[in-house]
């Protein structure tokens, strides 16, 4: 059991979710509620997130056989959109790329799962890295399957339940260097899963 393996799909896939990038719309979504309906809430917001990323990594690969997708086209589609999401967290543009106005808006209006926990955290980027990293070779390949979507979506709700208590215990400073650091961490992670699945490509098509 790969215990590094699981450590890194960990941190990966917290990055790509970044809960922390969507308390502001966690905090405007829950005004009319009490501290309990907020704290019910942000469970509610783990448990989608933990378990949307659980049957993406456990069903992915498994969906995209039966659409005829390889495994080497999905590393270097999910990289390349890992490594627009990074860049943009580097930029500091994280916002503009994995939420459009009207989904903000729709998440800030009201306490909603949808489209809060699904698609703004666990969205494309987060999705497509477990879907691409989730082939099982053998029992011991389930540690890093499932344990990285269970310790995120527990980290969603923390996240959230923290915030139900008010907004202001993490200042702009602090997580702008989180979000940069995280997305150079992203950027490295991108170009290793696309140039795994180029490998891959050019080497089954040199097989052929």
């Amino acid at each position: 059991m790969d215990f590094a393996l699981t450590l890194k799909k960990t941190l990966t896939l917290l990055a790509l979710v970044d809960p922390l990038l969507a308390v502001p719309l966690f905090i405007s979504a829950t005004t009319n509620l009490d501290l309990a309906g907020k704290k019910k809430f942000s469970g509610h917001l783990g448990l989608t997130v933990g378990f949307a990323l659980l049957v993406g990594g456990l069903f992915g690969l498994h969906f995209l056989s039966l659409m005829g997708v390889s495994l080497a086209a999905m590393q270097v589609g999910g990289g390349a959109i890992v490594f627009v999401v990074a860049l943009a967290m580097v930029i500091a543009k994280e916002e503009s790329i994995k939420y459009t106005p009207a989904e903000s808006a729709k998440a800030a209006a009201s306490p909603s799962i949808v489209p809060l926990a699904i698609p703004l955290l666990a969205g494309p980027a987060a999705l497509s890295y477990v879907m691409a990293t989730s082939k099982i070779n053998h029992m011991g390949d389930l540690l890093h399957i499932i344990a990285p979507p269970v310790l995120v979506g527990t980290a969603t709700w923390l996240c959230f339940r923290l915030a139900s208590r008010g907004g202001d215990w993490l200042s702009e400073t602090t997580l702008s260097v989180i979000e940069r650091l995280s997305g150079f961490l992203l950027a490295a992670i991108a170009v290793e899963m696309m140039a795994a699945g180029i490998k891959a490509l050019f080497l089954g098509s040199a097989g052929n």
